[in-house]
């Protein structure tokens, strides 16, 4: 097979699934899943999303936020207002073979993987010397885009939240190149939630105002 259908089973093979609630009004943009999410089956599983739940509602919860929002039946009674946050990661699947050690990869896995690792670092080119590169970053975009377009056109989103530098550049590549319409507002510049970023950015701020509309957040 050539290497544009292996990547699309590569994608679909160690696919994490977007987390979508009809009623969301929030909409948060990440990179892609790592081991915690391989291993749970939502975004967002590990510490990364301790930080998105401490900072959204109680700085004393250990709970990941991916778990919550892919759970809002079990959560909503002491975490209100799940229902309008929706999850989506740019690649579906790992774009660094850490997330994966624990697998036995083909070797085409391990080569498709090599080059998300190397399109993750070099998020901000528009085009890349090796023609590989570009063959899997045209999949991976047009999956993104596909996945965006169904949720935008499912649910009534106000606001598209992308988390880090990457997630920023995928969503811009998509309504720039037009593959990805939309009305809804766009907070632009926060950080991803690794590494208690949150905690730090001034940029939050942005974040923090848009939430606040919500009324179950005041």
């Amino acid at each position: 097979m050539d290497l544009i259908t292996e990547s699309k089973n590569y994608f679909k093979k160690y696919n994490v699934e977007d987390v979508i609630n009809r009623e969301m009004n929030y909409l948060f943009i990440l990179e892609s899943p790592h081991k915690a999410e391989i291993k749970h089956g939502y975004p967002v599983a590990g510490n990364s999303g301790v930080e998105m739940t401490k900072f959204i509602y109680d700085q004393e919860s250990k709970q990941a936020f991916g778990k919550l929002v892919s759970n809002v039946e079990d959560y909503q009674q002491h975490y209100k207002g799940l229902k309008q946050f929706g999850i989506i990661n740019v690649a579906p699947a790992p774009m660094q073979a850490s997330a994966l050690e624990n697998y036995k990869l083909s070797a085409v896995e391990k080569k498709i993987i090599h080059i998300l690792e190397k399109l993750r670092v070099n998020y901000q080119a528009k085009s890349h010397r090796d023609q590989s590169w570009n063959e899997i970053k045209k999949v991976l975009v047009n999956d993104f885009a596909i996945r965006l377009n169904n949720i935008l056109s499912e649910c009534a989103v106000n606001y598209l939240i992308p988390c880090g530098k990457l997630a920023q550049s995928y969503l811009e590549l998509t309504i720039t190149s037009k593959k990805v319409s939309t009305s809804a507002q766009i907070i632009t510049d926060i950080p991803h939630p690794s590494r208690n970023q949150w905690r730090q950015y001034s940029s939050m701020k942005k974040l923090e105002a848009v939430l606040t509309e919500n009324i179950y957040l005041k």
